[in-house]
Parts: structure tokens; sequence; C-alpha cells
């Protein structure tokens, strides 16, 4: 069966990868004490939970396990709750000047007091998913490692590379693909895992692409899940022995058999956030 290490050699380009990098500290039980700030409403306050409430659930369940966050001293906690490993939690104190050493940092209101603009014009200019709107709006954020300026000159020759993959991916004659699959491959939004992973597959067996999907609300970032269709049910369960068969960044977080309307079975896949922009990979 082929694997994906010899087919990550074919692709695009040296592009940015976004990588998972930094010490992973243990959230400090101390909590920082930060500037004062007016008394929030009860309403306000029921709105922030909630907040942190979806942000937690959404981490826990799309970022992949051991990425290094920064957090506020209830949102770190909310992160607990919901699952996340302690060791992979950074606390904000009240001396820190900036986020570097993660990978992901949530900003809460306090974050973003506390970094001001810097937050996403120097350290952290990709948005992977937003919770709530206005001020106790909670945004998660990627780190890039060299900086916001680096990875700007980086997003177009990254999205060219994917509608080039996308193209060749179309011209496959093992490829059918419905409208909506076609268009976000030719506008570049589809995770350079799932093209590589998916040129992989059809190297091996007839792939129907029904849709590409993602969850990853209020934020515009490739998509980094799919529904995969096959002509016979034999070819579904070749399909999840590939996907099984992977290695290491290219094997999906998640993949099944699912129905899906009008009695249809498909194979769903999806990888974590937040993932790569380019087609290099790690």
């Amino acid at each position: 069966m082929l694997v994906l290490s010899a087919v990550a050699a074919m692709v695009l380009g040296a592009l940015v990868t976004l990588a998972f990098t930094g010490p992973r500290t243990k959230a400090p039980a101390a909590r920082p004490d930060y500037a004062a700030q007016s008394t929030p409403s009860a309403s306000q306050l029921q709105i922030a939970q909630a907040n942190r409430h979806q942000a937690a659930a959404w981490i826990a369940t799309q970022v992949l396990p051991g990425t290094d966050i920064e957090c506020d001293i209830l949102m770190c906690d909310a992160l607990q709750a919901a699952g996340v490993s302690a060791g992979s939690l950074l606390v904000m104190q009240g001396t820190t000047q900036d986020p570097l050493g993660v990978s992901v940092v949530v900003a809460t209101p306090a974050v973003r007091n506390q970094f001001g603009s810097r937050l996403a014009s120097v350290y952290a200019p990709l948005l992977l998913a937003q919770f709530g709107s206005g001020p106790e709006r909670i945004e998660i954020l990627y780190v890039a490692p060299d900086g916001a300026a680096t990875f700007d000159q980086s997003l177009a020759p990254d999205r060219a590379a994917r509608i080039t993959a996308g193209e060749q991916l179309l011209t496959n004659k093992h490829v059918r693909a419905s409208a909506a699959a076609r268009n976000a491959l030719l506008a570049g939004n589809v995770d350079p895992r799932l093209l590589i992973t998916l040129s992989a597959l059809a190297g091996e067996m007839s792939v129907r692409l029904v849709a590409f999907d993602d969850s990853s609300p209020g934020a515009a970032v490739p998509l980094r899940g799919a529904e995969l269709g096959a002509s016979a049910p034999v070819g579904l369960s070749a399909m999840m022995a590939f996907l099984a068969a992977q290695q290491s960044s290219y094997k999906p977080s998640q993949f099944g058999k699912v129905e899906i309307a009008g009695g249809q079975w498909v194979v769903t896949v999806q990888y974590d956030a937040p993932g790569w922009m380019g087609l290099k990979g790690p």
C-alpha cells in the first residue's frame, strides 16, 4: 500500500509549515493579578462564560493534542475542564511580554488588553476560530514562529500552490468531484494534508469527492475535512484501511464511515488544527 512519505517528496515547493514548536510548560497554580477593569455586568459575565465554554470545547476536539497553548487563568481552567492536558497550557502572567514559545494563543479580552495590537500584527496573524463577537469575543490564534510579516508574505504563494495541486487532482482519471468540491479545490481552499492524501489515495482506487468541510467558526482557513465516496461499499473499506496505514502528520485525526443525506455512505476525514498553509509539510 502506498503511504504518504513517498508522495510528500513530490509536492510543490518548499513552503511555510505551521509547526508545533515550543516548550511545554505546565500551567502554574498562581493566578496573575491583571490590571483592574470596570466591573462587568451579569450579562457580560454570562456571555464571557459561554464563549469560554465554546472555545474550550473546540480546542479540545479540534487542536492537535500536545500543542502548546497560552491562555489567561480562567481560559486555562476551562480548557482543563474540557480535557486539555495541563502540561500543554501556559498561563499568561501579568509580566508576560509576548506569546512566543507556544503555537496557539487564546485571545480573550484579558490577553488582548495585555498584548494590544502587537498580538496579531507581530506574533499571531492567523485566526483559527472565533467565538462570540464584540469585546467579549474569544479568538483562537496561531503564533507564527518567524513572525507575522514573514507569515503574511507566504500566504499568496501558499494559496497558488494549493490551487495548482487542486487542478492536478481534478485531472486524475480516478477522481470525480461534486461542483462544490471542485470549486474549493480550484480556489485553493483545501488543506495541504488533504491534497496530499487524496493524491495518494487516487493512485490506488477511484475516489468521489462529495464535499470539503471544516469546523473553524469565524475563520477563513484551508478546509481540514472531507466526505469521500466510492462506487461500492468495498471501496469505502479500502479507503479506511488506506487512511489507517498513514503515518505521522498525514494520518487524519478522525476518520470513519457515516451515512449522509439520501442514505449515501461516505468516509469522513478530518485533520487537526492549526495544520499547514503550504505543501512542504513538517
